[in-house]
């Protein structure tokens, strides 16, 4: 890091790969910004790392990425605080399983704002500050879902869509500027007891791709700070993606709607 005042930004940071890139990050000596809902686990999240880690600046902010005004009140924090950043981690995000018409319309429009919407705000508030950088790296958390149509997932899937699209897009905008945009596209993760539960009901080959959120975090950082426009860790979830690739449309279709039909509550 080319000084105290330089930061990498994680949002979502509280709680599974956010945390664990929050963590990762402060071990590689990165000072860190901890953006999440206004809860306690963030602030404990925060303290830990400055005990942890006493030479390094950390500072948090809990705010509501799904209420329309979150990219810019993050923003705006940053600003006021004289906060610059060289790393952007967008990684806030909502997934559900479930029947199309199971959820209220409500939650589709908060889950459309978070993942997608807030994302772009704030890539697109703090993309000026880390063009003046040295290097900068913006990385959206799409999902191994980015690559399909996943019936009873069908908003979630299309949002990562989204995600992946608009990192790829940009990365080529971006291409002669010190700035990389990097999407991560991970198949399952082991966040908390209810995701290793879904797991468990997913079959052999989701149990045995499925990653701790640290191991995540590792390789993909990694990845990123190599300008790799497209990052899916795990082997073999990338031996899945290949494969999947080989499919006939209609065959892929039926066998995501058999799987998370079952997976769905």
């Amino acid at each position: 890091m080319s000084g105290a005042s330089v930061y990498t930004l994680v949002t979502g940071a509280s709680n599974g790969i956010g945390k664990a890139f929050a963590e990762e990050c402060a071990a590689r000596g990165h000072h860190v910004l901890l953006v999440a809902l206004p809860e306690p686990k963030l602030e404990d999240v925060t303290k830990a790392l400055k005990k942890k880690y006493p030479r390094q600046s950390f500072d948090h902010l809990g705010v509501n990425l799904m209420e329309p005004d979150g990219a810019k009140l993050t923003f705006d924090w940053c600003y006021n605080k004289g906060y610059k950043i060289n790393i952007l981690i967008n990684n806030a995000g909502l997934g559900n399983s479930g029947p199309f018409e199971s959820m209220p319309f409500s939650f589709y429009h908060g889950q459309m704002q978070l993942n997608m919407i807030s994302l772009v705000g704030l890539t697109h508030s703090f993309l000026p500050i880390l063009k003046s950088q040295e290097k900068g790296f913006v990385l959206n958390v799409a999902s191994i879902a980015a690559f399909y149509d996943v019936p009873y997932k069908s908003i979630y899937a299309a949002s990562k869509q989204f995600v992946l699209s608009f990192s790829r897009s940009l990365n080529k905008e971006l291409e002669h500027s010190n700035v990389s945009v990097s999407a991560l596209c991970p198949g399952g993760v082991l966040t908390n007891e209810d995701v290793k539960q879904r797991t468990q009901e997913l079959g052999l080959v989701a149990r045995k791709s499925a990653l701790l959120p640290e191991e995540v975090a590792e390789y993909t950082l990694s990845q990123l700070l190599k300008g790799k426009q497209v990052i899916v860790p795990g082997r073999l979830t990338r031996i899945v993606k290949m494969f999947g690739k080989l499919m006939p449309y209609n065959f892929q279709l039926n066998l995501m709607a058999n799987q998370f039909i079952k997976n769905s509550r």
